[in-house]
């Protein structure tokens, strides 16, 4: 058994404010893990990735040489008082295995003060890096007269609190738009649905705040990006094209 593998996790873990909040965080059997931390058992390939990825290494880096794991710790990370400085610090991602299971692609369907009888079409990616989930928003319209689409990129983070999902983003320039997302999972029989409302500070025309409800429908089966991005525009609320289940929700009262 590797004692530095041991010693390192030991050292990592001690950061965090419990073991089986580690566990519960990588989805990992704690039984299992305790046996890691003593040096009596080796992850699989597959669990070593999993947990080297939660405390930000790569595989080879959690085999380093104790002294030499805990510099590329320092160096790769704020101290721990500025962390404590920072009031969010704890709260994403919150309950990182409920959260797991909605990484992915979605469409964002809502309704926004530029098109009041329309509904706009966004596309979101949510992905895990080192323990915690980030949101990437594409925003591609084009309407009207316009042959060319106007893009907008907004970065965020996600966090699972009390049974919803929380996502705050912004966009990626000066006069910056700011929104939040209040998703709650649906029943099992829609699976594939995130209802809830939001709430952003348009970059354009005249930085009014604004909200709305919202649904987000997981695109699973998609070929590429490119097919993902043509569906986002700005469509009529009676729209065939956007799924029944949807338009009932946007409806006035709905």
């Amino acid at each position: 058994m590797s004692s530095e593998l041991a010693r390192n996790l030991r050292y990592l873990c001690a950061e965090k404010p419990s073991v089986a909040q580690v566990c519960r965080e990588i989805g990992i059997n704690h039984q299992q893990f305790s046996k890691y931390l003593m040096g009596r058992a080796r992850p699989s390939a597959h669990n070593l990735r999993r947990i080297a990825q939660y405390f930000g290494f790569d595989d080879d880096s959690l085999m380093l040489p104790h002294d030499q794991l805990v510099q590329a710790y320092r160096t790769d990370r704020t101290t721990l008082e500025t962390r404590r400085a920072d009031p969010l610090a704890g709260v994403f991602p919150g309950d990182l295995a409920k959260l797991r299971p909605f990484l992915g692609a979605y469409q964002i369907f809502f309704r926004a003060p530029v098109a009041a009888d329309s509904i706009v079409v966004n596309t979101i990616f949510l992905d895990e890096r080192n323990g915690v989930v980030y949101s990437r928003l594409i925003e591609a319209l084009k309407g009207g007269s316009q042959t060319r689409r106007r893009w907008t990129r907004c970065d965020g983070k996600v966090t699972y609190q009390n049974g919803r999902l929380f996502v705050v983003d912004t966009e990626r320039r000066d006069e910056r738009a700011l929104s939040m997302h209040i998703l709650s999972p649906p029943p099992r029989q829609r699976n594939q649905y995130l209802f809830g409302s939001m709430c952003f500070l348009a970059s354009l025309p005249r930085r009014t705040p604004y909200a709305s409800q919202v649904v987000w429908k997981k695109f699973d089966n998609f070929r590429s990006v490119r097919e993902l991005f043509a569906t986002c525009g700005v469509y009529s609320e009676k729209s065939l094209k956007l799924d029944p289940v949807i338009r009932t929700f946007l409806s006035p009262g709905g």
